[in-house]
């Protein structure tokens, strides 16, 4: 019988350490193809720009909801966030988001 060397051995260890990845591989693409390109979140949203996280702080502010921020835990139940949240949502769906961008985007 011949010796197998340390190299021999090494080598076979990476033959099967590439099988198993190329395995795994596949497997992933195979499922990301049977789910659909849509189901990954990164498919679903997109990021905000700058101008847009700006913006969306700058409607949140004004509406007040960034006075209820140190007591999230209880002030959520209340009514007056509850209004502030709502004037932030009302905000955030209007064209004033698309103002705030802009005002952001002409500095």
């Amino acid at each position: 019988m011949s010796k197998i060397t340390s190299l021999q051995i090494r080598l076979a260890s990476a033959d099967k350490l590439k099988l198993v990845l190329a395995t795994v591989a596949l497997s992933v693409c195979f499922t990301a193809h049977a789910q659909g390109k849509d189901n990954s979140p990164a498919q679903k949203t997109r990021a905000l720009s700058r101008a847009e996280v700006i913006a969306d702080l700058a409607l949140w502010r004004r509406a007040g909801v960034d006075r209820y921020a140190m007591s999230m835990s209880y002030g959520v139940e209340t009514e007056a966030y509850q209004a502030a949240y709502q004037e932030y949502l009302r905000l955030r769906n209007s064209e004033e988001f698309q103002m705030e961008v802009q005002k952001f985007l002409d500095k």
